[in-house]
């Protein structure tokens, strides 16, 4: 197996870090720092050059010490995540390791497969919330294994990570920078949630457990986002020894399957896709979400009438609704959520008598730019008017 090598030619550059410090400080990303991310940040900019030669220099000598993380708590719906916070020189090194483990994982070896998700460009959570929605619409023949690990990035085990990092990377700059982020998390496990290079780790974590899944076991519809696993067929049985499996090879990477896993089938049973429920025609908004999308409706009803933005956010959806098979739903939320769809139905009834009064207005130009002026309208004669009153 080729092992990628002169990485840190390639990219330990005062250019690239440069660019790295553009892209932390641009306004999309200001909008999310709070006052102390404003303050360190302001404090590393006041020397900004002196800061980025001395930041090349400890990386090229491998000499930087990297300081404590900041850490705080967030509440995620009835989960309590622990939150993982950089100062600048910190997270400057992160992006640079992301980038250098994109080249190798992504370009170079391609290690993560196509159908693997999350935290990848152009595959997200919706889209592969499309995938499955496409492909178990309408069939009553398939069946679908729905798995998570629990708590996958805290449980990655540290030597087992670098064992599967030391298989593909040659660059033994690179591998020190590598040992130096992961051994900041304490007793050998765990990678620091908040960081963007822990989103790659944690594909390449996985890796060896979607190849062996695809390949040797011959899954074609196999679907991971991050920890939750998918596995599409028309076999139930083949499914359940799917299963069992995927515990062994989650096991042996050191870590556990939660034990509400299942198998079902797409025509009779629901089943949680990444926050929304496949089988949609009785599906059912949570209490919370539907309090959210409460709020986010009312912040939109003060805006001008836009039914369709306040539609997309009762139903919970980011984007488009062609997607989804929505009819049986809204026929559902109309007799449970009556109140919003009288709201709507006043938003669409004011839209409606808005653009008939756009029409008329629209023909009414259209009638006076195309009308002729008679005052601009040149007399057909040959001599002007007063060269005939002078001759009468």
């Amino acid at each position: 197996m080729r092992k990628i090598g002169n990485i840190r030619k390639r990219y330990l550059t005062r250019e690239r870090l440069m660019l790295i410090v553009e892209y932390l400080v641009s306004p999309s990303k200001q909008r999310q720092w709070t006052e102390s991310t404003r303050r360190d940040w302001e404090v590393f900019l006041a020397d900004y050059t002196g800061n980025i030669e001395r930041l090349y220099r400890e990386l090229r000598y491998q000499v930087f010490a990297p300081a404590p993380f900041k850490i705080f708590e967030k509440k995620e719906g009835e989960k309590i995540r622990r939150i993982y916070a950089s100062y600048p020189r910190e997270q400057i090194v992160d992006l640079l390791l992301t980038d250098c483990l994109e080249y190798v994982f992504t370009e170079k070896k391609r290690l993560i497969p196509s159908n693997c998700y999350g935290s990848i460009k152009g595959k997200g959570q919706h889209a592969m919330r499309r995938k499955i929605i496409r492909m178990v619409r309408g069939r009553k023949d398939l069946h679908v294994y729905k798995g998570d690990t629990r708590k996958y990035y805290p449980t990655m085990d540290h030597d087992y990570l670098k064992r599967i990092l030391r298989t593909h990377i040659k660059d033994q700059w690179m591998l020190w920078l590598c040992d130096l982020t992961i051994d900041r998390m304490t007793e050998g496990k765990g990678v620091a949630l908040g960081l963007p290079s822990s989103n790659i780790l944690g594909h390449v974590y996985h890796s060896e457990i979607d190849r062996t899944i695809i390949k040797d076991y011959g899954f074609k519809h196999y679907y991971r986002f991050c920890d939750d696993k998918f596995i599409i067929s028309e076999d139930k049985n083949y499914l359940h020894t799917g299963a069992r499996v995927m515990r062994d090879l989650v096991e042996n990477a050191g870590q556990h399957i939660k034990e509400d896993w299942r198998v079902l089938n797409c025509a009779h049973q629901q089943f949680d896709c990444l926050g929304a429920l496949i089988n949609s025609k009785t599906a059912r908004l949570r209490s919370a979400s539907r309090r959210t999308m409460e709020r986010r409706m009312l912040k939109i009803q003060l805006s001008p009438y836009k039914p369709m933005e306040c539609l997309r956010a009762w139903s919970g959806m980011k984007g488009s609704l062609r997607d989804l098979n929505v009819e049986g739903l809204l026929r559902l939320w109309k007799d449970r959520y009556a109140e919003f769809f009288r709201r709507i139905g006043c938003d669409m009834r004011q839209l409606r008598r808005e653009r008939i009064a756009r029409r008329k207005h629209k023909r009414l130009e259209r009638i006076l730019t195309n009308a002729v002026d008679c005052r601009t309208v040149k007399i057909p004669f040959d001599e002007p008017i007063h060269a005939k009153e002078e001759a009468a």
